[in-house]
């Protein structure tokens, strides 16, 4: 069995196993002095076997550089969504307030996003759409973002496998976080376990990009389907 690129441009890349053996998880960050600056989770799923094709379905990211990208830290977390046909959606998800070490937020976004491959299947495949309660934010109000372009994120939404490639545990993701971050890998874990994320059918759409997973548009504000 192939497997999906792993993302580039990152200091360290690494490639995750899933439950379920269509599914594939793949993570890149960047390391600065104990920090992790700029991370990338991406869930694939494979939508063709002859050749095997892998689709990106899901993406969460951080980047704390102005102007390059999504700080959680001012924005809070979010998943953009592909859909097959469809507009691709921007999601943004409740969860309890952010840790301050970056190692534990992407260890709690590899378990979310590895716990609700079922769920995003379904949207891509437009057996389930995505959820709109309404909009909330951290502090209660109006939550104010400053969406990317999804042109950055549906390109490579689909691409052929290279040559497969072994995935690190669950043990072992924790212990490179905690390598980068100057912490336990112990206390990656216990700070995942406690952050807490809502389900992702209680997230609201705050935005929408192009329909399918290969097309890319700015992102609006509009309730378009």
């Amino acid at each position: 069995m192939t497997s999906p690129s792993r993302p580039s441009g990152y200091d360290v890349a690494y490639h995750r196993s899933c439950r379920r053996s269509d599914c594939h998880l793949t993570i890149g960050f960047d390391r600065s002095q104990g920090r992790i600056p700029r991370f990338l989770l991406l869930l694939h799923y494979r939508t063709s076997t002859n050749p095997v094709e892998w689709t990106e379905i899901a993406r969460m990211d951080h980047n704390e550089t102005p102007n390059h990208g999504h700080d959680v830290y001012q924005e809070g977390l979010h998943v953009d969504v592909a859909r097959r046909t469809k507009r691709t959606v921007k999601l943004q998800i409740r969860h309890s307030p952010l840790p301050v070490n970056r190692g534990i937020v992407v260890k709690a976004c590899d378990e979310y996003l590895r716990n609700e491959a079922d769920y995003f299947i379904d949207v891509f495949e437009e057996r389930h759409p995505p959820s709109s309660p309404p909009h909330w934010s951290p502090d209660g109000g109006r939550p104010t973002h400053r969406l990317m372009s999804m042109d950055q994120v549906s390109a490579d939404m689909s691409r052929k496998a290279p040559i497969e490639e072994e995935s690190i545990s669950s043990e072992e993701l924790s212990e490179v976080l905690a390598e980068a971050t100057g912490a336990t890998p112990e206390e990656i874990d216990r700070g995942a376990e406690e952050f807490e994320i809502a389900p992702t059918e209680e997230a609201a759409i705050i935005g929408y990009g192009g329909h399918g997973p290969l097309t890319g548009s700015e992102d609006s504000h509009d309730n378009a389907d």
